[in-house]
């Protein structure tokens, strides 16, 4: 702070024209953008120096000016002065050393220079590496299921390690709420949303892909996914808590630079979508309510038969995403986890533009993470290549419609049956979709160990 103090007592009388008249009480708080108040300091920098950096600082403290010292609420030992080789002996030379040794501790009363960079959580080496990792996870969880044990602990291990560091710096006030909001929203992924729904199917006794995960006995695995509920409305709750009720850092950024909406900007992803980009938002849906309706209407004899209701949610489901896997591709990975990794970028973009990559210990961690989902996604490319030169929409464009596949059409059923062997759940189609990959070479092989003899049959 007494380093704080020397620089400004400084720089404020060699620029005094900067700052506001001379007045025994102190300014009201000026509301700026920090994109705006950045650009004015930079063009006082290129033009005077390295001393117009401390433009402000604090931000409304006039008995720094040495105008104001001669006051009577302005005599005390911080009007001390400092000399050019002081600050030289202390490498405060730029703004970029000045702006690191003020986020060492910046105040909670002032914020001149918006919400100080946290890249431990909102670098894009963290952003970037949780996106790429929890799609690659989604991917193996619908396309690889044998395999994803291994992917769901290590998902599993990055959601909790990002959301106990966050509460731990919010409890020691650490952590700004944008950096809060980040850490939830890197956290909250789709994906992540997937395996509760797992978990509860896997409750009340449904089948399901991740059997080898949140089958029978398997109440670690579960435990660990459901303890994520509470957590993610723990921090929520702290979140959109009065802040009179809990203080985070930089908490004068919430309302001079956030305007308090910082919960809006971060988790209501359709709205902000929608106001920014409502056109194409508009083409998006249209276009996936279309093709689902039309995909629909194609298997309307296969999902409507007598005495299965007038509207078979589950099997109107298994039917089009049989046929059209590529609808369920888009439905489940690409456009939820599309819609999340762009709502977290718009709120790092307005709150956080100086958060950058840095050669850190963690981000360095964030970066290696990423190696065991890339060599996953190598092994999985001929199978992923050949499931996509054999969608229907594909198959049309190349004119391969009335051509062999190059792999067996996934089903979410067993094989037809003769009418001898038919039973009751054949006849029903009962639900074998979540407990197959959708893509594999080797004859498929229902859970079910009632049903082993008649799938190899």
């Amino acid at each position: 702070m007494l380093c704080s103090l020397y620089i400004d007592a400084t720089t404020r009388s060699l620029f005094s024209r900067f700052l506001p008249s001379p007045s025994l009480q102190a300014p009201a708080r000026i509301r700026v953008r920090p994109l705006t108040h950045m650009a004015n300091i930079s063009a006082v920098y290129d033009a005077q120096g390295w001393y117009s950096y401390a433009y402000q600082f604090p931000d409304h403290d006039p008995c720094f000016d040495p105008d104001y010292s001669a006051y009577p609420l302005c005599q005390n030992d911080t009007t001390a002065n400092v000399t050019n080789v002081m600050l030289a002996f202390l490498n405060i030379t730029n703004f970029d050393s000045y702006f690191a040794a003020y986020c060492l501790s910046p105040p909670d009363d002032s914020c001149p220079w918006g919400y100080c960079p946290n890249p431990d959580v909102a670098s894009p080496a963290v952003r970037y590496s949780t996106y790429f990792t929890t799609v690659m996870s989604a991917i193996l969880v619908l396309y690889s299921p044998s395999e994803v044990t291994s992917t769901f602990f290590s998902q599993l291990l990055n959601v909790y390690s990002i959301i106990i560091a966050a509460l731990v710096a919010i409890a020691k006030k650490n952590l700004t709420k944008p950096h809060a909001a980040v850490a939830l929203g890197l956290a909250c992924s789709p994906l992540s949303i997937y395996l509760i729904i797992y978990v509860i199917r896997s409750l009340i006794g449904n089948p399901n892909r991740l059997q080898g995960v949140f089958g029978p006995g398997m109440w670690l695995s579960r435990l660990s996914v459901l303890m994520l509920v509470p957590v993610w409305f723990t921090l929520l709750g702290l979140e959109v808590a009065p802040d009179n009720s809990w203080r985070f850092q930089q908490s004068a950024c919430d309302e001079i630079v956030a305007e308090h909406r910082i919960v809006r900007d971060f988790f209501e992803p359709m709205i902000v979508f929608f106001e920014l980009y409502a056109p194409l938002s508009a083409v998006i849906f249209a276009v996936l309510a279309i093709t689902w309706g039309v995909a629909i209407f194609l298997r309307r004899k296969e999902i409507w038969k007598p005495g299965k209701g007038k509207f078979p949610v589950g099997r109107m489901w298994r039917k089009v995403v049989d046929r059209y896997p590529f609808i369920q591709f888009c439905t489940v990975v690409l456009i939820p986890h599309a819609a999340w990794m762009f709502n977290s970028e718009i709120g790092v973009a307005v709150m956080l533009p100086r958060e950058r990559f840095s050669w850190t210990y963690g981000q360095l961690l964030a970066v290696l993470v990423t190696i065991p989902p890339l060599l996953q996604l190598g092994l999985l490319m001929p199978r992923l290549f050949w499931w996509f030169v054999d969608l229907a929409w594909v198959r049309a464009v190349t004119c391969r419609r009335h051509k062999p596949r190059h792999t067996a059409r996934r089903r979410s059923t067993r094989r037809k049956l003769e009418p001898s062997e038919m039973t009751e759940g054949d006849e029903e189609g009962f639900d074998f979709h979540d407990r197959l990959p959708l893509v594999e070479a080797a004859p498929r092989m229902s859970l079910d160990k009632t049903n082993v003899d008649k799938v190899e049959s």
